[in-house]
């Protein structure tokens, strides 16, 4: 039963992870620019990209099952991992907040704003080469927070067998998988807007990042201190990966809606 529940939280990780800024970011911009070249995998891009990020987040657990035996992690290690994710979730906020007021004062469009995605390159940033976009998630997968979140559950798992932090990675893989998926589902929905509920659809999602970002920045820094306040993490991230889904389902109906009131108007 506490295998089950680990598997449970290390799936539930993986759809948190998907909502990552950075992932959004990068999956938004990439997606709105296949969309404008045509390319047949322009609503795909959140499926490569987390493809190449999930297999380094598994390789990098498997290595670790591998090695856990003769290496532990120094005391300071899981606060720096916790802090590390205090303040990237806080600068992401911060960022988002500001492009959302800025575009807004200047009637322009506005799209999601990540921290690693301002390191690429303009030319990686306008790839149109899907192995490319699955490198790029790779890369993003070195980071500093994703190896520590990583080592966390991989050390959990330590003394389950040598292989189970192989599995965990391929089941942390699968749920940033359809959370990333469903973004660019909904970025390509968004893109195929014509009108100004489009814009609105990319603003109120920015507010959403920017939400949750602050939310979960002030949340784990206040348990931190705070130990007893800490939520059931299962149950919070499966609220995320539900209001997900509700907003998919509501850009989609509005989508289909707004077509069939054009076709009546001609």
């Amino acid at each position: 039963m506490e295998e089950i529940s680990l598997f449970l939280l290390v799936f539930v990780l993986g759809l948190r992870h998907g909502l990552d800024a950075d992932h959004l970011a990068f999956i938004d911009g990439q997606t709105r620019y296949h969309w404008r070249l045509g390319t047949p995998y322009a609503r795909w891009v959140g499926t490569l990209f987390s493809f190449g990020h999930g297999g380094i987040v598994a390789f990098t657990a498997g290595m670790l099952g591998i090695v856990m035996e003769n290496f532990s992690f120094p005391a300071y290690f899981d606060n720096f991992a916790a802090w590390v994710s205090i303040i990237s979730l806080f600068l992401i906020g911060t960022l988002n907040t500001y492009n959302l007021i800025r575009t807004r004062r200047k009637h322009e469009e506005f799209q999601v704003s990540g921290l690693k995605g301002k390191f690429l390159p303009k030319m990686i940033r306008r790839t149109s080469n899907p192995f490319l976009i699955i490198l790029i998630g790779a890369l993003f997968a070195l980071a500093a927070e994703t190896v520590s979140q990583t080592a966390v559950w991989s050390m959990a798992a330590s003394n389950s067998g040598k292989y189970t932090p192989l599995i965990l990675g391929l089941v942390f893989m699968a749920g940033m998988m359809i959370t990333d998926t469903i973004d660019s589902l909904i970025v390509y929905k968004m893109v195929n807007e014509s009108s100004k509920f489009g814009q609105s659809a990319s603003r109120i999602m920015g507010w959403v990042i920017v939400v949750l970002a602050y939310g979960v920045s002030f949340y784990l820094a206040f348990t931190f201190f705070n130990p007893w306040a800490e939520l059931d993490f299962e149950i919070v991230g499966v609220i995320l990966f539900v209001f997900l889904l509700a907003t998919f389902a509501f850009i989609s109906l509005r989508s289909k809606k707004q077509s069939i009131e054009l076709n009546s108007a001609k």
